[in-house]
Parts: C-alpha cells; structure tokens; sequence
C-alpha cells in the first residue's frame, strides 16, 4: 500500500532515538536503542554518529558507553534533527521539483506546497521536548 506523506527510515531512527535519548535517565547504547525501534543495529549506530557528528549528541564508548542530548531538549528543535539527517530543507511548491509544468500549473493546486509548508513549520516551532512530553517515550520504554 502507497503513502501519500511518508519520512525516510533514517529520520524515523533519527526522530525516534532522539526521544529515547531525551527521556532516558542515563546515556543509552546504539543497541538498546535498535532494540526499541526495532531496527538495525548497524543503521541506527550509523544514524547516532551522524546525530553526534552534527553536534546534538554526544557519544562515549565503552561497555558503559551510549549517548546522551549535547544540549538540554528545548534548545533542540527537530527541525535541526531532520537537517542533521538530511541536509537544509527548502520549500518546494512542486512535488517532482519540475522546474517547468507542462501545464502551466500543478495538478496538484497547491495541496503539496501546504503540506510540506505546515510540516516545515511544525518542525521549526516544536523541540524535543515537546515530543518529549507530549508522547512520553519513558512511560513505554523504560
């Protein structure tokens, strides 16, 4: 079955393990973590270096090793989250990123434009906190 609005695996485990990291009393490991979201150990360890390397985590090895937020949760937005995975995020007003309609106009209106729109804005206003308190990843985790 299709989705109309779907996010890649990589910011899935990004935006997952984050919440995880946020609510977690200690630093958690890689696999811990895989376990939770139930992916691949080898992603989610290649998605947290990624996350450390872009400066919102910090990462310590050994067998007492994990990660723990470089910063405290309301200071990181996941727009910042998202970027880190995936690059600067522009507005698109086509879905295809045609430069040239050959209709002169989508035949999408601007439903796609919007969509991305509010999500951009979601993103921009909420910090990992919100999600945080809001869906409260400790209560079903730990």
């Amino acid at each position: 079955m299709t989705k109309i609005l779907a996010i890649s695996e990589a910011n899935a485990i990004a935006f997952h393990a984050m919440a995880i990291i946020a609510a977690s009393k200690t630093s958690i490991n890689a696999v811990k973590i895989a376990e939770i979201t139930k992916s691949s150990r080898h992603h989610t360890s290649k998605i947290l270096q990624r996350l450390a390397k872009e400066g919102l985590l910090v990462s310590t090895r050994g067998p007492a090793g994990g990660f723990i937020l470089k910063k405290p949760a309301n200071e990181i937005k996941l727009i910042e989250i998202l970027e880190a995975i995936e690059g600067k995020v522009a507005e698109r007003t086509c879905p295809i990123d045609n430069p040239i309609c050959p209709f002169g106009t989508c035949l999408m209106g601007d439903i796609c434009y919007e969509i991305s729109k509010t999500m951009l804005n979601y993103l921009k206003e909420n910090n990992l906190q919100y999600i945080v308190e809001n869906v409260n990843p400790e209560k079903n985790l730990f």
